[in-house]
């Protein structure tokens, strides 16, 4: 992570709504003035993006000693270290890239022809560490692992392994969450991966990780804590380092249900009576912050911020329960997305018009329709998002007018591309190539 490229906010304002200015000012990127609110760290993109970015360091196969055609992906960075996955009918390839220089910083390490493998795929495990695993067609028949410390570029450890990479009945499946790995068995619990590719702690319960895990792209950093379905006893949240459990502080006799994590602690919804429903805040290790508010639901779309569902409103929280803002309740559950000191919100059910709310201020910008920050979400500078769209490889967004500034074509009949924000980088793999995309000039 690039220090100049972090955001950290804090609370200027205690009560703000979406509707009226509360008086403060700020020092984000998008206007000057003091620094508002207690919002988490956010990795954004190194580059402005108002223009169409040109091509800065430019890597090809032969570049990195990979065979021609060689199609390469990023399985994750650790800081501006970004690791690549080479896949071509000879086999695969680990390598990584500074991707602020374009400097190969190890590799390609070869793991072999594939032969019957069905399944491949690495995962950053624990900086330094990279673990990769190839899985054959019989799931009963361990699979082999490898890890690589990404400081040295060696491998340290090949030997058979338990998780695999595909689900199946009973066996452990392998899911990345931050920059560690788990594996989870339903109906059994989650399992801890260690520096060998073994089985490690295991966390009792329904060992399905529930929505606020899909893979959406989010410039805050993940938590080190997971959360589980406990069955009645609500769900289980847990550090994906050690697999100890984090119980939330609550009344003694408080049922308890939904919790969501965010980069600097986790929501629990609990009921402490009839008609007492509440949703209390806490850090990575349980410790209440704050006081616990009156909410009917704590939505699991907003995992940068807090979001409660009360009767007739959503509110916008800090971790330490403050207001940022409250917008009326509507028929679909919002989705959220922190970008600087804006908070966008969609609560349309195809998520494509997405309102704009400046967190210093609690004003409401504009409604950007056709615009997906969801999903097709690539990364910002603040100032502008990039995202993909139908047809199209990348566009740009303007956040403030909505104006789409650039776009990039998708592939074309003799080409294959992609994009990526990979640290504080944007990435473009054409064909065999990849190269970074930085302001022109």
């Amino acid at each position: 992570m690039v220090k100049s490229c972090v955001l950290r906010k804090w609370l200027a304002c205690s009560v703000v709504t979406a509707m009226a200015a509360a008086g403060c000012t700020s020092q984000v990127t998008s206007g000057p003035g003091p620094a508002p609110p207690d919002l988490p760290e956010q990795t954004l993109l190194a580059s402005s993006m108002r223009e169409q970015p040109v091509s800065g360091w430019t890597l090809s196969a032969a570049d990195l000693q990979l065979p021609a055609g060689t199609s390469v992906k990023p399985i994750g960075n650790i800081g501006d270290r970004g690791v690549f996955v080479g896949i071509a009918r000879q086999g695969r390839w680990l390598f990584a890239v500074d991707v602020t220089t374009g400097q190969r910083a190890f590799g390609p390490i070869f793991f072999g022809a594939g032969g019957d493998a069905t399944s491949f795929n690495c995962y950053v495990n624990g900086a330094p560490d990279v673990l990769c695993v190839r899985q054959g067609p019989d799931l009963d028949v361990p699979a082999t692992a490898w890890v690589v410390d990404t400081n040295t570029g060696s491998v340290v450890h090949e030997g058979p392994s338990a998780v695999k990479i595909s689900r199946a009945q009973n066996h452990p499946l392998l899911e990345q969450i931050g920059d560690r790995v788990v594996a989870t068995v339903e109906r059994e619990g989650v399992h801890g991966v260690g520096p060998r590719g073994e089985l490690t702690w295991f966390v009792p319960g329904d060992g399905i990780l529930p929505a606020q895990f899909a893979f959406w792209e989010h410039d805050t950093p993940r938590s080190v804590l997971a959360v589980q379905g406990g069955g009645q006893g609500g769900d289980v949240v847990f550090s994906t380092v050690d697999g100890t459990i984090t119980n939330p502080s609550l009344p003694q006799d408080a049922l308890k249900r939904r919790a969501v994590v965010y980069p600097d602690g986790f929501g629990y919804e609990y009921s402490a009576g009839p008609s007492q429903d509440f949703v209390g805040f806490f850090d990575d290790s349980g410790r209440r912050r704050g006081e616990p508010v009156e909410a009917e639901d704590l939505e699991n779309r907003s995992l940068d911020i807090p979001i409660i569902k009360t009767q007739s409103t959503y509110r916008a929280l800090t971790l330490g329960g403050r207001q940022l803002l409250e917008i009326p309740r509507t028929d679909s559950s919002p989705n959220a997305r922190l970008i600087g000191s804006r908070l966008f919100i969609a609560d349309d059910r195809l998520n494509r018009e997405w309102q704009e709310f400046d967190l210093r201020t609690g004003e409401k910008g504009k409604t950007c329709a056709s615009r997906n920050l969801g999903f097709d979400y690539i990364g910002s500078d603040g100032e502008v998002a990039v995202t993909r769209g139908d047809g199209i490889l990348a566009q740009a967004v303007d956040l403030t007018t909505c104006e789409i500034l650039w776009s990039t074509p998708g592939s074309g009949t003799d080409e294959i591309t992609d994009i990526w924000k990979v640290g504080t980088a944007l990435i473009q793999r054409t064909n065999d190539t990849i190269f970074s995309l930085v302001a022109p000039g």
